[in-house]
C-alpha cells in the first residue's frame, strides 16, 4: 500500500500532459468478429519435426535453400492451480479510463510499472495512456499469434519472427527478465547454433496493432504469468521453423500500392513509402510453407472496445494462407508517419496484390548453385536527448533499462553532422542479412520512410525488406533533417496543429541518422564478405 499515493498522484499528473488520444487518427470501429472457438486453433509448422539427437540438414539442389515456418497462439491460457488469474472485468482493471470504473488499489500490488495496473489484467497498448484499455476477449476469428520464417543454406540460418503486439523491448528490468528480443536472440542462438542460426540473423518484430497486448507496460502491461507464456510461445514458433526446414526455393518481389497508407506528418509532407516487398517459400513437392509481407501504415484500423485483434495485418496473414497454404506473415518497414488509408480491409487488398505461385523472381545461387546467406550487427549506446522522454524512463513508466552518458558522432563528412549527447542511454544495435539477391535490416523502432526508402534504393537488383520494430521498441526514429525539435521539448505530446506528435516519442535527433548509417555499412560488409 506504500506505493499507493505517489502512483496515483503521478499518474494523476501526466494524464493530462501526455494524453495520446488525439495521436492516433484515423480510427474506425470495427464489429467483433465471429468465428471458431479461438482455444481451437492450433499451432501450425511446416514439415516434420524432427526428433534425431543429431542435426541431419538435407543436402540441397542448385538454387535451393532450407525453408520452414510456424505460427503459434498466443491466448491467454492462465493456470489456476498456480493461482494465475486472467480478470476480464474492465470496471476492475481500468482504474484511468474516462468513465471512472472502479478501481481497488489493495488490487495494484504489482510494482513493476508506476501505472496503477491490475496485476489481473491485460493491457492493450496505444490508445490513451496508462491503464484504460482492458483486454475481456481475443478476436475469435483470426486470433493472434506469433510466426516465424526461417531459411537457410545449410550452414547459415536466418530467422524472422514477428508477434500480434504494440511493441516487444529489447530488454526488461521488471515484467520478464530473461525473456526481452535481444535475450531471446541470445538464448535461441545458442540452442539452435547447429542449424547455423547466429544472432546476427535474428529478427523479432512486432506488428504494432493497437488493439494487440501492450508488452512494454506504458499501457499498464500484462500478468507476469502471460508475459512468460508468449515468451515461450515466441520460443515454440522458432524452434519450430527452424527444426522444421525441408528444401524448397524462395521467390520475391516488390509490388507498388500506393492507395493503402499515406504520409500523416502535418507542419510538412514528408517521404512516402509506397512499395510491398514479399516473398514465398515452396518446398520440392510444390506446397507453399510460408508467404511473407512487409509494408508500411499504422494498424490503427479497429477499435473493438476490449476485444484484442491485430487489425489489418491478420486479414493480411489470413488471406495469404488462404490462397496460398503455408503459414502467412506481415512485417512492417517505414511506418513512423504512414497511416493506413482504406480501413481494416486493406490487409486483404494488400494480400490480393501478391501474385501466383511461380509468378515471382527466384532467388538464385551462384555459378555453383548456392545461395549466399550473411548477417551482420553493430551496437551502440544511444543517447536520449528527449528530456521529458528520459524522465518517463528513470520514473520506471516504460519497463527497460536504461544506461550512463553516450554520445553520437554521425555523418560521411566533417560538414553538416550530427553530434548529441546525454547523460541517460539506450544499448540498441541494427542488424542486417542477405539471401540471395535478398536483403533485411532490422531497426528497433518506428522507422520513417525516408530512411527506408534509402535502404531500399541502396543496391540494385535485390529485393529490400528493412524492418522496422525489430528487436525493441524505441519510439518513432526519423532523422535530423525531418526532426521537430519544438515537439521533442514534450510540445509534441498534445498533437496540435502547430507540433508533431512523433518527435514527442522520438529519442534523439541524430538517431536515425545512425541507424542508417550503420545499417548502410552492414550492407556493404554482407556483399562484401
Amino acid at each position: 500500500m506504500r506505493h499507493q499515493l505517489p502512483r496515483i498522484l503521478l499518474v494523476s499528473a501526466l494524464v493530462g500532459a501526455l494524453s495520446l488520444g488525439a495521436a492516433w487518427a484515423g480510427t474506425v470501429l470495427s464489429p467483433r468478429p465471429t468465428g471458431p472457438d479461438l482455444n481451437e486453433l492450433p499451432t501450425q509448422a511446416g514439415g516434420p519435426f524432427r526428433t534425431e539427437a543429431a542435426v541431419e540438414l538435407p543436402g540441397l539442389d542448385g538454387g535451393e535453400l532450407l525453408v520452414g515456418a510456424a505460427k503459434v497462439n498466443i491466448y491467454p491460457q492462465p493456470n489456476a492451480a498456480n493461482g494465475e488469474v486472467w480478470i476480464r472485468d474492465r470496471a476492475r482493471c481500468e482504474a484511468l479510463s474516462p468513465e471512472g470504473a472502479q478501481y481497488i488499489p489493495g488490487q495494484a500490488a504489482d510494482t513493476r510499472t508506476l501505472w496503477p495496473e491490475n496485476p489481473g489484467c491485460i493491457y492493450t497498448g496505444g490508445y490513451g495512456i496508462g491503464p484504460m484499455n482492458a483486454v475481456t476477449d481475443f478476436d475469435p476469428e483470426y486470433g493472434l499469434w506469433t510466426r516465424t520464417f526461417a531459411v537457410s543454406n545449410g550452414e547459415k540460418t536466418v530467422v524472422l519472427n514477428v508477434l500480434d503486439a504494440t511493441y516487444w523491448e529489447g530488454r526488461y528490468n521488471q515484467m520478464c527478465p530473461d525473456c526481452g528480443a535481444l535475450d531471446l536472440t541470445e538464448s535461441l542462438s545458442t540452442e539452435l547454433a547447429e542449424y547455423g542460426v547466429e544472432q546476427a540473423g535474428m529478427y523479432f518484430a512486432s506488428t504494432h496493432s493497437h488493439t494487440a497486448p501492450d508488452f512494454i507496460g506504458g499501457w499498464g502491461g500484462v500478468p507476469p504469468w502471460y508475459m512468460k507464456q508468449v515468451a515461450e510461445a515466441i520460443r515454440t514458433s522458432v524452434r519450430e521453423a527452424v527444426t522444421n526446414m525441408v528444401p524448397g526455393k524462395v521467390e520475391a518481389g516488390e509490388i507498388l500500392a500506393r492507395d493503402y497508407n499515406r504520409d500523416r506528418r502535418k507542419t510538412y509532407y514528408s517521404a512516402q513509402e509506397a512499395g510491398m516487398s514479399w516473398l514465398r517459400a515452396v518446398d520440392r513437392n510444390g506446397d507453399t510453407v510460408a508467404t511473407l509481407g512487409a509494408y508500411a501504415a499504422h494498424p490503427t484500423t479497429v477499435n473493438t472496445n476490449g476485444i484484442a485483434h491485430a487489425d489489418w495485418v491478420a486479414l493480411f496473414e489470413k488471406r495469404v494462407e488462404d490462397r496460398f497454404g503455408g503459414v502467412g506473415l506481415h512485417f512492417m518497414t517505414g511506418l513512423g508517419q504512414m497511416t493506413s488509408r482504406g480501413g481494416t480491409a486493406i490487409g486483404t487488398a494488400l494480400a490480393n496484390l501478391i501474385p501466383a505461385v511461380g509468378k515471382g523472381a527466384p532467388v538464385a545461387g551462384d555459378a555453383n548453385g548456392t545461395v549466399a546467406v550473411r548477417s551482420a550487427k553493430t551496437e551502440w549506446d544511444q543517447p536520449i536527448t528527449n528530456v521529458p522522454l528520459a524522465g518517463l524512463g528513470g520514473l520506471g513508466l516504460f519497463d527497460r533499462p536504461f544506461g550512463g552518458p553516450a554520445a553520437v558522432d554521425v555523418g560521411r563528412t566533417s560538414v553538416r553532422r550530427c553530434r548529441s549527447a546525454a547523460p541517460v542511454s539506450v544499448r540498441t544495435q541494427v542488424n542486417a542479412s542477405r539471401v540471395g539477391n535478398l536483403v533485411f535490416s532490422g531497426a528497433p523502432g518506428e522507422t520513417f520512410a525516408n530512411l527506408t526508402n534509402t535502404l531500399k534504393e541502396h543496391r540494385q537488383n535485390t529485393v529490400a525488406f528493412p524492418l522496422a520494430l525489430v528487436n525493441d521498441g524505441l519510439g518513432y526514429i526519423n532523422q535530423s533533417f525531418e526532426a521537430f525539435e519544438e515537439s521533442r521539448t514534450g510540445a509534441g505530446f498534445g498533437g496540435t496543429e502547430a507540433t508533431e506528435y512523433e518527435d514527442a516519442y522520438s529519442l534523439d535527433r541524430c538517431f536515425g541518422d545512425k541507424i542508417l548509417g550503420e545499417t548502410l555499412s552492414l550492407f556493404d560488409a554482407i556483399w562484401a564478405s
